[in-house]
């Protein structure tokens, strides 16, 4: 009976010691991502494929470079913080504006071309590290029933798999990399063998979940938003005027952007382009204040503005916090 009742204590303390994993972690991960603190109105940022090749390039038929984007395309887009433009998906969207252009499908239900939404920042990222097994490890006891022909087998496996990932974030107008980060996470993941032996044969069973790879991707993209997150937080927002109507003001930025009624905003306009005459790239754009704007409508696509005193707002000028 002693010997039974040390065989269950032993049962006990492996089991609580292997289903701790990586519980703690990435509960403190989702609660950060849930407490995220938004930036307002929203950035437009728009996703390309991740830089995979070689052995990275794909794991069991999956695409690795392509999937990771498109779990971040979705990260960013629950936090609720982002205009999240997915750009891995673009041919498909360009393709049914060319069926509409050619005629194919009927004008009244087909896309407008010229409507897709630009970024203000492009994210970019490599996978540098997408390991399976990391590293293993394994314990088996065994013990013998007194007074019995039977044994009872009890193992423990278990495997650390790990994904690491480098993200750029590119500012869409200039090509300047404003950001990089490196961001990377941890899964273990394990499971039990129980048997039953006897003298002329065992009989046994074995338990494992297989899926470390993507709580390990799922943490490392998380941790990622996070960073996306904080380095937009002081990233100027801008959209432009379209059009004016007397003291009417036509904003191309929606309720998507998250544009309250009653903010105020300011207008400014190009004066003047530097372009580098040896190269041909534009080294900045000089612009001039000429006056402020209060939000009076918000609607789908676009919002309406008062101006703030007397000033001429051009269509294309600039409004801005």
């Amino acid at each position: 009976m002693r010997t039974l009742t040390l065989f269950n204590v032993l049962i006990a303390v492996l089991f609580a010691g292997a289903v701790s994993a990586n519980t703690a972690d990435d509960g403190a991960l989702r609660k950060a991502l849930t407490d995220l603190d938004c930036p307002t109105p929203r950035p437009r940022v728009a996703i390309y494929g991740f830089y995979a090749t070689g052995k990275l390039g794909s794991y069991e038929g999956y695409n690795i470079g392509d999937g990771l984007a498109a779990q971040l395309a979705t990260e960013l887009t629950r936090t609720g913080c982002f205009i999240v433009l997915d750009r891995t998906g673009l041919s498909n969207v360009l393709r049914e504006q060319e069926l509409a252009l050619a005629g194919v499908v009927k004008a009244q239900t087909g896309p407008q071309p010229g409507a897709l939404l630009g970024a203000q920042i492009l994210i970019k990222g490599s996978v540098t590290e997408f390991e399976a097994s990391k590293r293993g490890r394994g314990l088996n006891l065994g013990l013998a029933l007194p007074n019995t022909p039977l044994g009872m087998r009890l193992g423990r496996n278990g495997a650390t798999a790990h994904v690491g990932l480098d993200i750029a974030l590119v500012n869409a107008t200039s090509g300047e990399v404003m950001h990089a980060h490196r961001v990377h996470a941890d899964s273990q993941s394990g499971g039990w063998t129980v048997g039953l032996d006897h003298r002329r044969g065992s009989l046994g069973g074995d338990s494992f979940k297989k899926s470390p790879l993507g709580l390990a991707a799922r943490n490392a993209l998380g941790r990622a938003v996070l960073a996306i997150a904080d380095d937009l937080s002081g990233v100027p927002w801008r959209s432009q005027i379209v059009d004016t109507i007397e003291n009417d003001v036509f904003l191309n930025a929606g309720s998507a952007t998250g544009i309250e009624v009653g903010s105020v905003y300011r207008v400014s306009r190009v004066v003047r382009t530097l372009i580098d005459p040896a190269t041909g790239l534009v080294l900045d754009t000089l612009e001039r204040e000429v006056g402020k704007v209060r939000i009076t409508e918000v609607h789908d696509n676009y919002s309406i503005a008062q101006r703030i005193g007397e000033f001429k707002a051009a269509r294309g000028s600039y409004v801005h916090q």
